[in-house]
């Protein structure tokens, strides 16, 4: 049996949980494939019902060469976002500065804004991923003759509504979730085994 320091030491050497969150920075390209989506179906619908046979369907050749030249620029614009689970003491600084929104069943649970922890988060748990290597968004500070960037605060005006909601849950799941769930799992386990 391994003593309680051997458990602790192993337990910080180990590699800390991960999620990756996908998002998407197109600027409007999904309008433009879904506009040439629309298009392509309607000019296929042309050609269908034309009753000569063999004719080519130019339409429809050009508009998929388009939607294909969009899909590849889309990908570019496809980007993954890796969260680490932090540790314990910056997760609580981080807690306790996100007050509790009464009318939310969640922050009445854990006793802090969840969403706001997990924002507040993301910048200090986050980075970009390329190919395998972690790649921090900027954050720098402004001065008086030139402005601060923060690509973290950039980001998050940029995205929909969806991907912060990704952003959340994977933050939201790394630092609480299954934290308490493994303590849960294991307790019922050691509470039906046999003495």
């Amino acid at each position: 049996m391994t003593s309680f320091s051997e458990q602790l030491a192993a337990a910080k050497a180990a590699p800390r949980d991960y999620r990756d969150v996908q998002i998407i920075l197109d600027a409007g390209l999904s309008t433009k494939r879904e506009a040439l989506r629309i298009s392509l179906e309607e000019a296929r619908a042309r050609a269908a019902s034309d009753p000569r046979l063999g004719v080519v369907d130019e339409a429809s050749v050009s508009i998929q060469a388009q939607l294909d030249d969009l899909v590849a620029a889309s990908a570019a614009s496809l980007v993954t976002l890796r969260f680490v689970r932090m540790d314990s003491a910056t997760w609580s600084d981080i807690a306790d500065r996100c007050p509790v929104r009464h009318d939310a069943p969640i922050d009445r649970q854990y006793g802090y804004n969840v969403n706001a922890a997990c924002r507040l988060a993301a910048p200090l748990s986050g980075a970009r991923l390329e190919g395998d290597a972690l790649v921090p968004l900027v954050v720098e500070k402004g001065t008086t003759e030139t402005p601060g960037v923060n690509e973290w605060a950039d980001l998050f005006e940029a995205i929909s509504g969806h991907e912060i909601s990704q952003i959340i849950e994977a933050i939201f799941e790394l630092n609480l979730y299954e934290p308490a769930r493994r303590v849960d799992q294991l307790k019922k386990e050691l509470a039906t085994r046999p003495a």
